[in-house]
């Protein structure tokens, strides 16, 4: 991620006609941004004509005039020299797509709100369908999200299946795990296998059909959670993942944190964080001020200049914070690694 200023769009109605792309796209370059993170899956449906499952139920205009929202941002991305890297949550489900793949008992909204990661053809299904987007589309990267395993799982193959590797009951594991996770270590290691192994299974069929993909996952690797089983220190160490975005929202970031997180990695630089550009207030959200966030981005640049850096999130990026970067990249010296760099459209 070095020299890239990325910015992550969560929001299908920035870009999902061509208007709002050109829009989106001409405001993030105003800004400096080289590259564009959209969320292409959000767990109910596609953002282009998927041979593997439905359009999202939002974009029903689209889905019946044939478009292909996804081709347009990408190719107008590249002409205006700004990476693509398709954003999918993986394990979020916002509908009833696919019932037999959801994950018991954990609810969204009142439904089965989450996938099942110890599913093996929930994780063939899933992997296929990113496969679809990395070899049809001309992407820069893959962002995962979502990565982790939202809770555990209790169906008659997952008994089953723990009980032949770990010759110990599920259910009596899972009671104990509820109470006090580092005495199961059994139940620590399923979990995080499972997800390991999605992120593998992912990684290696996303780079059989485009070798060169930067493949990136979100995730919190300071913390320490049993029940998720996301040890993305590791997929990085492992090479499973090329770059680890360590989000970081609040409004000073934890830079303390970040040097523990980069200890711990073989190559330190593999780690970019994910600032947030708003604060939540009872009203909702607040944008930031334009001036925090060139301090913000400067600091973490000048700080760990071959990172990059990220920000969360494009519908809370102001015209003010728009106007504050045009002026503080108008006033950087044309080599300074703080700004963003053109790059090369493959």
């Amino acid at each position: 991620m070095a020299g890239k200023r990325a910015i992550l769009d969560e929001t299908f109605q920035f870009w999902t006609t061509r208007e709002a792309a050109d829009r989106t796209l001409g405001r993030i370059k105003e800004a400096g941004f080289n590259v564009y993170v959209p969320v292409v899956w959000y767990g109910a449906g596609t953002t282009w004509p998927s041979r593997l499952a439905p359009w999202d139920p939002s974009l029903t205009a689209q889905s019946m005039t044939g478009s292909d929202p996804l081709r347009y941002v990408i190719e107008r991305a590249h002409s205006m020299g700004i990476e693509v890297h398709p954003w999918f949550t993986v394990v979020l489900r916002r509908s009833d797509l696919s019932p037999d793949f959801a994950l018991q008992g954990v609810l969204e909204g009142g439904k089965l709100g989450m996938f099942d990661v110890h599913n093996p053809h929930f994780r063939s299904w899933i992997t296929d369908l990113i496969v679809e987007v990395a070899s049809r589309y001309d992407v820069d990267g893959i962002n995962l999200d979502y990565i982790r395993a939202m809770g555990l799982c209790h169906t008659s193959a997952c008994r089953a299946e723990y009980r032949a590797r770990y010759k110990r009951d599920l259910e009596m594991d899972a009671l104990m795990f509820r109470v006090a996770p580092r005495t199961v270590p059994s139940l620590i290691e399923y979990q995080e296998s499972a997800v390991t192994d999605l992120v593998r299974e992912i990684a290696e069929a996303v780079r059989a059909v485009k070798p060169r993909v930067v493949i990136s996952a979100d995730a919190h690797p300071d913390l320490t959670d049993y029940l998720n089983g996301q040890n993305s220190v590791e997929w990085v160490n492992r090479g499973y993942i090329d770059a680890l975005f360590r989000m970081d929202y609040d409004k000073s970031i934890n830079y303390s944190g970040t040097e523990a997180v980069r200890s711990r990695l073989k190559n330190p630089d593999r780690l970019t964080i994910i600032a947030g550009n708003y604060d939540l207030v009872p009203e909702g959200a607040l944008p930031r001020s334009g001036r925090w966030l060139v301090d913000t981005l400067q600091g973490i640049a000048s700080r760990w200049p071959q990172s990059g850096v990220a920000l969360y999130l494009y519908n809370q990026l102001s015209d003010e914070q728009v106007e504050a970067l045009k002026f503080f990249d108008r006033r950087r010296p044309a080599n300074d690694v703080a700004a963003p760099r053109d790059v090369q459209v493959r």
